[in-house]
């Protein structure tokens, strides 16, 4: 297997180290990020977070603007993070840059009920090599659930991983929970953050995996409650799959919860369930469509570890609890 190295160093006392990493894919020569914490012993057990950018976003965008400095929260807890780039193309129509994620339900129109969307909603770029998709489509069509698990088989065969688990953001919310689904015995856990999939075609995995998803009150893009978001599209509300995630793991136990850390939330949790799992169910009411801690629509930007990507460079954001937040409900399963 062809892998290239392309290393890129910081001076910036949260971001040691970053290696832009080429590997190709079905013809395709496809790159994440890698990080991995200063003074780690290369032969001790590491776990790894695979954290996905959200559509238009960038790898380098999610973890500087859109967690607000992933890489800080893994050099705290110690794990390797990888950020997987999605496939991406400038599109001439609009002068926009556009990268997604493939899981399975963004790239199709019908469902076995009807559409993904309406027939007033918004039409999007359609990837230049994506014709099947039809009307609704707005993803990637190609095999991105294979890439993963390649660049995934890559690293155990160079780290001594433990655990690892995967987070994503909007579509890479989505495409987390289609990895859980397609390879539920390789991840510790799953987070889908703000990203419900499209309504009938959410897919539960055939094998237990802790699952958490989290979604905004407030959000339009992709609602966790109304099925039909500003654009047009329609998605699963969150607490249908929650349920549907529960009952398939014949899970017994359910607590339900709300609390103020620093914005109001409804937690639902599921436990006693087969293979000793946890679902949960986190609803922010006092946010729309961000990550956790994060209150403006970042990550569309490029650092110097893509110094190819011709869009904006991206700004320091910091983000004081949300990170540690998402990152401890998964290292507690």
């Amino acid at each position: 297997m062809r892998i290239i190295f392309l290393a890129v160093v910081f001076f910036n006392i949260s971001i040691q180290a970053m290696v832009e990493i080429s590997i190709p894919h079905n013809g395709i020569d496809r790159s994440y990020l890698q990080y991995i914490p200063p003074n780690k012993n290369v032969n001790d057990p590491i776990d790894l977070f695979i954290g996905l950018h959200g559509y238009s976003g960038t790898a380098s965008g999610f973890e500087k603007e859109t967690t607000g400095g992933f890489n800080t929260v893994a050099k705290k807890y110690g794990f390797m993070a990888i950020y997987p780039q999605g496939i991406y193309f400038y599109d001439n129509s609009s002068s926009s840059f556009v990268s997604s994620w493939n899981d399975l339900a963004g790239s199709k129109t019908k469902t076995p009920l009807g559409e993904t969307c309406a027939t007033d909603a918004a039409i999007y770029p359609k990837y230049p090599n994506c014709n099947s998709g039809g009307r609704c489509s707005w993803t990637s069509c190609n095999d991105d659930i294979g890439f993963i698990k390649k660049v995934i088989d890559a690293t155990i065969n160079n780290k001594n991983i433990r655990n690892i688990y995967v987070i994503g953001m909007s579509n890479g919310g989505m495409m987390a929970q289609a990895l859980a689904c397609e390879y539920p015995e390789l991840f510790k856990g799953a987070a889908n953050v703000v990203g419900m999939q499209h309504k009938d075609l959410s897919c539960i995995p055939d094998k237990p995996i802790n699952f958490i998803i989290y979604g905004g009150m407030k959000d339009t893009t992709v609602p966790p409650i109304n099925i039909r978001a500003a654009d047009g599209y329609f998605y699963e509300p969150m607490n249908k799959t929650f349920n549907s995630w529960s009952e398939n793991f014949h899970c017994s136990v359910f607590i339900n919860e709300e609390y103020l850390f620093t914005d109001n939330f409804e937690q639902k949790t599921a436990s006693n369930c087969k293979g000793g799992i946890t679902i949960t169910s986190i609803l922010n009411k006092d946010r729309g469509h961000l990550w956790p801690g994060i209150d403006q629509s970042v990550g569309f930007c490029n650092t110097r570890d893509q110094s190819n990507l011709e869009i904006n460079e991206c700004r320091v954001i910091k983000n004081s609890w949300g990170n540690e937040f998402i990152v401890k409900l998964l290292l507690e399963l």
